[in-house]
């Protein structure tokens, strides 16, 4: 089961440890979903804020 993570940042501690990201927009709503070895984290934010969170993000960034 995916774990939604609510609070910036709690996300941006678990950032270091992904294996691959995958971002999912939908209108003004973007999914952010970060696959660890054994969880998959999702934070949903707006548009405007996604850019910020990407650039920080190391691994492999898949757009859906």
């Amino acid at each position: 089961m995916p774990k939604e993570v609510l609070d910036i940042e709690e996300f941006r501690k678990v950032i270091p440890f992904a294996t691959e990201c995958r971002v999912v927009r939908s209108g003004e709503t973007v999914k952010v979903k970060l696959r660890l070895k054994r969880l998959l984290y999702v934070y949903k934010t707006n548009t405007k804020d996604v850019d910020e969170l990407l650039k920080e993000i190391k691994t492999d960034i898949i757009e859906i």
